[in-house]
């Protein structure tokens, strides 16, 4: 097996199971969210796993922030939700994975572990099993901005016995890859963003711009265009990313990467880390000697 850059695998590298190392070298290969997904289904299907349900919420603190869902529940799951609201309200997402770290095993099989559920969790369970989710485990996911988060849920039609042994197996596998493809996704979202909402060259360089802290007058003379030209195009921007205002253009900037992340500033010295050392003691800001070359290291 190689790297995506055909560079062979060194022994190392090795010591992971074959399932994870194949989708690992699978998902470097990824150019699309799509593919990603598919990276997932074909790992939980070559081990008898039908249920995959992959929830991606923008802001899990507000109910009515749109979430990015993918999962093989078919469409009775909407009308379930729909003849059943709490189910919003009552999702491994919303009361674990938002919260904790920790993976959780799932389905009516682990019902016993759950402990004291309201009525209205235990309905939810039992639609779930419905939909072929009988015992399966809930991966916490994280992401990089506050009140994002995300899970990866694997399950099927299998007994408590039956998946305790998979779990023993190949749970190892599962945690890395969900954590792995999430990852992965994560970035492939960020890039098709600009495909998605058809944002052109120009309008990318306006939200850097704006990301950028410049006033009206000033990017209008870095483009070269009217102050009226900029105010335009700002609307134009908004209506197709759906920003509400200047802050979310900025915010939009720096999620899409086209600004540096502040809290890792740039610097004109050739070296500077925050140094933390084994006995304790911590610096704020090591620099090298001046004219000392740090190109070797």
């Amino acid at each position: 097996m190689d790297h995506l850059v055909h560079r062979p695998l060194r022994a190392a590298e090795r010591f992971i199971p074959a399932e994870l190392l194949e989708v690992l070298l699978r998902l470097e290969r990824c150019t699309s969210t799509d593919e990603v997904w598919n990276v997932v289904l074909t790992l939980a299907r070559s081990l008898g796993l039908e249920v995959v349900d992959y929830v991606y919420a923008t802001d899990f603190r507000n109910w009515e922030q749109a979430q990015f869902i993918r999962t093989t529940f078919d469409s009775k799951w909407l009308d379930f939700v729909r003849q059943f609201p709490h189910i919003r309200h009552t999702s491994n997402f919303r009361m674990h994975a938002v919260h904790y770290l920790t993976p959780l095993m799932v389905g009516p099989a682990y019902l016993d572990e759950q402990g004291e559920i309201s009525p209205e969790k235990r309905r939810h369970i039992q639609l779930s099993a419905q939909m072929g989710l009988e015992a399966g485990v809930a991966f916490p996911l994280r992401m990089g901005d506050p009140g994002q988060a995300a899970v990866m849920c694997f399950g099927g039609r299998l007994s408590r016995r039956q998946f305790d042994a998979l779990m023993d197996a190949h749970g190892w596998t599962l945690h890395a890859a969900a954590l792995s493809a999430h990852t992965r996704y994560s970035e492939l979202f960020k890039a098709e963003f600009i495909q998605r909402n058809q944002l052109t060259a120009k309008q990318k360089e306006l939200i850097r711009m704006v990301g950028q802290g410049l006033l009206d007058k000033q990017i209008a003379h870095g483009l070269g265009i009217s102050f009226s030209a900029v105010r335009q195009r700002l609307t134009a921007v908004q209506q197709k990313t759906g920003a509400r205002n200047r802050a979310d253009l900025a915010a939009l900037a720096a999620r899409l990467g086209l600004v540096s992340d502040p809290l890792i500033r740039d610097h004109a010295e050739d070296l500077t880390v925050f140094l933390t050392m084994g006995d304790g003691k911590t610096g704020t800001e090591v620099r090298p000697p001046q004219g000392t070359s740090t190109a070797a290291e």
